[in-house]
């Protein structure tokens, strides 16, 4: 677990989340802010997760630590520092035989990188398109690995302390199998040049409100904290998933430097 962090901070916020309409089904998100179907805005209730002691095997979501020697603006460093790191960790919370980093991106500041924060409840992946990055990433393993159940893990660092647009976390048993909505990634005519999508019509979910869903999220992260959350399970048929989004802290200070983070998808490979 993560150390304390000495800063005061609420029980709860409430603050809005942003989520897609339920007629988002069957549509694609091209960008962080283009997408085929309208957002709604819904006042939610975003629990201090720092308070309680949420498990990741229920919940989907626990705040872990890493080091602090990265500089996640130089790929090669990242790739030599902090996937050895990211594998540790999430090999750790999954029992994983092999873990693959993948499509990481450095995100927010005041160039706004990455397109800053994404501001939409949703969750990234679904099985078959972890079926398809394994087949790339998985190199002579590819058919080894071809059957396995497979567990996205998303790993979420602090560049910097944040001090806005925080990290919100579903909690993952607070969300019922028919909140999630099924989309494309793209456009159909960018499958090939589309790094995210791996070269296939990569597609994922995103979530419709439901009054029951359960919001956390960890105040003033800091560096030497990552924040993970459990994405698709292909073994999970009840779709157990953390859905995850962006949101305005109201009590966010003003004129605060604008939040940096830097965030790693993963794919956890059981044993057989």
């Amino acid at each position: 677990m993560a150390g304390t962090v000495l800063v005061e901070s609420p029980p709860y916020v409430d603050a809005v989340i942003k989520y897609p309409e339920r007629s988002a089904e069957g549509g694609r998100i091209s960008g962080n802010k283009e997408f085929t179907f309208e957002l709604e805005d819904h006042l939610m209730r975003i629990r201090n997760a720092r308070l309680e002691s949420p498990s990741f095997d229920t919940r989907g979501f626990a705040l872990l630590n890493r080091t602090t020697d990265i500089d996640f603006t130089i790929e090669d460093e990242v790739q030599k520092r902090w996937h050895p790191q990211a594998r540790r960790l999430v090999a750790g919370l999954t029992g994983a035989e092999e873990v693959f980093p993948f499509l990481g991106i450095l995100r927010g500041g005041e160039e706004e990188l990455g397109g800053g924060p994404a501001l939409m409840a949703h969750v990234d992946f679904n099985a078959e398109t972890l079926r398809s990055w394994i087949a790339r990433l998985a190199g002579p393993k590819a058919e080894e690995f071809a059957d396995r159940r497979l567990i996205n893990v998303n790993l979420w660092a602090a560049v910097r302390p944040v001090e806005n647009s925080p990290l919100g976390v579903c909690d993952a048993s607070s969300i019922e199998p028919g909140d999630f909505m099924n989309i494309k990634f793209g456009k159909p005519e960018t499958i090939e040049t589309d790094a995210f999508r791996g070269g296939f019509d990569s597609g994922g979910f995103v979530l419709g409100f439901n009054p029951n869903h359960r919001w956390f999220y960890y105040p003033h992260m800091q560096p030497g904290e990552v924040l993970a959350f459990r994405l698709c399970d292909t073994a999970d048929p009840d779709l157990r998933m953390t859905a995850h989004t962006a949101f305005d802290d109201p009590t966010s200070r003003p004129g605060a430097p604008k939040r940096m983070s830097y965030e790693l998808r993963t794919i956890a490979v059981l044993p057989g």
